[in-house]
């Protein structure tokens, strides 16, 4: 019992620690957080209307059986160009959006655990992004490939949730040492301790759910508008906690 109640007052503590940083810049966070989302949306759609572009102008022929052996040759190729250009333009939306998120993640994590802003730590933080995101997309392409489609849907789950778990403790870990190194320390955290971010993490959901169903009743013209902001404001509220988490996990004993 004793074991359990200084448990939940270390919990307690790291809260109290978490909302006593809390001040007016949350609201520039906030809007850093907004611009993100936006940018890559924006991002996305544009790609996503550059393909269907593409797509619409490729010159199909309507009897492949009609087609001679040249011509058939001459379509192979420039199905293969075609195609090795919608996976190219995909691999520059992504470092387009890698890179929009370090330079915008990278000043919000940096003002949530206090960290001096310079162009060595955004170059290595992209550097950093690079090689995390890309194991995380890497990792979730080869399971949609590999394994059948209902255990690969559990498996990407999964896999988005331990992504979800230990970029939480790395991005904290990293602005604080600006070492690759921070990854090892990362998952080991995350390995090791995992039960310790159960209850905070349990608590935080429960809350992010509640916000969702309170937010799903609102009915007025820009409800929708008015959810996303509250959840972004949650969102970079739970940031400053789970920063305080990691750093009180790694000197917890």
């Amino acid at each position: 019992m004793k074991k359990t109640q200084n448990f939940l007052e270390w919990n307690n503590e790291i809260l109290v620690s978490a909302v006593k940083k809390i001040n007016f810049g949350i609201v520039f966070i906030t809007a850093l957080d907004i611009l993100f989302y936006f940018l890559a949306n924006f991002l996305i759609l544009f790609w996503h209307k550059g393909i269907e572009a593409k797509l619409l102008s490729f010159n199909m022929p309507q009897n492949l059986f009609a087609l001679g052996a040249e011509e058939a040759r001459q379509l192979t190729g420039d199905a293969r160009l075609f195609f090795f250009m919608i996976a190219l333009s995909f691999l520059l939306l992504l470092v387009a959006i890698i890179l929009l998120a370090s330079i915008l993640k990278g000043i919000i994590w940096a003002k949530t655990t206090n960290t001096r802003l310079s162009f060595h730590l955004f170059s290595r933080f992209f550097v950093l992004n690079l090689l995390w995101m890309g194991f995380w997309f890497l990792l979730a392409l080869l399971i949609s490939w590999v394994i059948e489609p209902v255990s690969a849907r559990v498996l990407i789950v999964i896999a988005a949730l331990s992504a979800l778990h230990f970029t939480n403790i790395l991005y904290p870990l990293f602005m604080k040492e600006q070492k690759f190194s921070a990854v090892f320390s990362a998952l080991r955290l995350g390995t090791a301790k995992v039960h310790l971010f159960l209850l905070p993490y349990a608590s935080i959901s429960s809350l992010l759910y509640l916000l969702i169903k309170a937010g799903s009743l609102l009915k007025f013209r820009y409800s929708p508008i008015a959810l996303d902001a509250v959840l972004l404001a949650y969102m970079a509220i739970t940031r400053y906690f789970i920063s305080e988490l990691v750093f009180s996990v790694k000197e917890r004993k």
